[in-house]
């Protein structure tokens, strides 16, 4: 975009990041916004909006990433406004596990979009745990 190139890794973050301290997030947010996310998030029982999540540069991640786009990728198109969007399919167990183990290792990410989507989830996710108190934390709502 604009000359500028942004790359992203699409996952899924536990609940329990946040509650435990790894998830910062840059200020407060407000109970009407949360309310109706938690509404949102309690009826389809997913969280449907996108949440940016950055992180500190990470060596094996990058090491992982730039051999991934260095391939063909899976999809290739530019949108409507103009931007052009790559997307790459880690694929193999291997790079997977290697991203898992490097973001393990990763004491902190930074919400950098979606306050409110996060405040709601985990939110959502603690009432489903106090329900199921047997709870693994595989279950979707962590």
């Amino acid at each position: 975009m604009y000359g500028r190139k942004h790359t992203g890794i699409v996952a899924m973050s536990s609940i329990g990041d946040e509650l435990n301290g790894g998830v910062k997030k840059h200020g407060n947010t407000r109970e009407e916004k949360e309310l109706d996310r938690i509404r949102h998030v309690d009826a389809t029982d997913a969280q449907t909006g996108p949440i940016v999540l950055a992180y500190r540069s990470n060596a094996m991640i990058n090491k992982v990433v730039d051999l991934k786009t260095g391939t063909e990728p899976l999809y290739d198109f530019t949108a409507e406004d103009g931007i052009r969007h790559r997307v790459w399919e880690l694929g193999n167990a291997d790079s997977i596990l290697t991203v898992e183990e490097a973001f393990a290792g990763i004491s902190a990410t930074y919400i950098a979009d979606g306050p409110h989507r996060v405040a709601s989830g985990v939110k959502v996710g603690v009432t489903r745990r106090e329900a199921h108190p047997a709870y693994t934390g595989k279950e979707q709502f962590n």
